[in-house]
């Protein structure tokens, strides 16, 4: 635990509400309209985490017109993933300190503080902290607008509202709060479970406790196969072997068929084949922008 650390009560509610109504969701009755929009959702969240949060606007390991960088950013904001400054920001600060007693997000705290607690639990500075370790997602003006929570939020009730007039309550859970409360913990997952010894494997010995988890993977859109990505942070994929499916992969291959996505980083075959990755893992890097932890 860190010292001096500040409970965020409100964050703590907001927290357990959406994941409350996500379970009384799975207890109300579903209706197979219900199931376009909430794959929808789903898949438009996620991506949102995993391709655009993570992938690009952290890592930067491809690059994408302005447009769908914004079409991804707010569903990152529907979805409630994290207003991109503080995502980011923290984000880069836990590849920097990776399960060390710095780590914002490592079991070495305990696993409940790993997956969700941390959230709740700031340590002093932590705001000055994303905005330094973030600077350049603060140039972008809507990442920059969403710092502030009433604004961040609006498209979450934008859509939530829209449900609820068009298909009631049960639709409104169904289609949007079930979607979340799988995002949030399969991302969580990713904090917690794979960084823990017990589960999973490792490919690389990198110098933090990260894992490949098969399930997380297939669930999490790719993000399960956490050992890899530690491994190589800016490369684009996480699944490096065939059997390690990588949803999130195969979307950044398809917009660069399309082109709609350029720079891409790409694993070297050599990395996808090696065991032992040496000192720096062998990427195919199509630009020369600075590596970003």
């Amino acid at each position: 635990m860190f010292k001096n650390e500040k409970l965020n009560l409100f964050i703590f509610i907001v927290l357990v509400a959406l994941q409350l109504f996500g379970v009384i969701g799975l207890l109300t009755r579903f209706r197979v309209s219900y199931l376009p929009i909430m794959l929808g959702l789903f898949f438009w969240g996620g991506l949102s985490t995993t391709l655009y949060l993570h992938r690009y606007l952290t890592h930067r390991g491809f690059e994408m017109p302005e447009w769908l960088k914004f079409i991804f950013a707010t569903g990152s904001a529907v979805v409630l993933a994290g207003d991109p400054v503080s995502w980011v920001g923290d984000h880069r600060y836990h590849h920097l300190k990776s399960d060390t007693d710095e780590d914002i997000h490592s079991p070495l705290h305990g696993f409940p503080y790993a997956h969700m607690m941390w959230l709740i639990r700031k340590p002093p500075g932590f705001r000055e902290r994303s905005k330094r370790y973030a600077a350049d997602v603060r140039k972008i003006w809507y990442c920059r607008l969403w710092e502030n929570s009433a604004l961040y939020v609006l498209p979450h009730f934008a859509v939530a509202m829209t449900l609820y007039f068009t298909l009631g309550i049960a639709g409104l859970l169904w289609c949007l709060y079930v979607p979340m409360l799988v995002i949030y913990n399969v991302t969580w997952s990713v904090n917690s479970i794979c960084h823990m010894r017990q589960f999973g494997y490792r490919r690389f010995d990198t110098s933090d406790h990260s894992r490949n988890n098969f399930w997380i993977g297939v669930i999490g859109m790719g993000e399960g196969y956490h050992n890899n990505h530690h491994a190589q942070p800016r490369c684009a994929a996480h699944g490096l072997r065939w059997w390690e499916f990588d949803g999130t992969r195969y979307c950044i291959w398809l917009l660069e068929k399309c082109g709609l996505a350029w720079s891409v980083v790409w694993p070297a075959k050599k990395a996808q084949h090696s065991t032992d990755p040496g000192p720096d893992p062998t990427i195919v890097i199509s630009s020369q922008a600075e590596t970003l932890a």
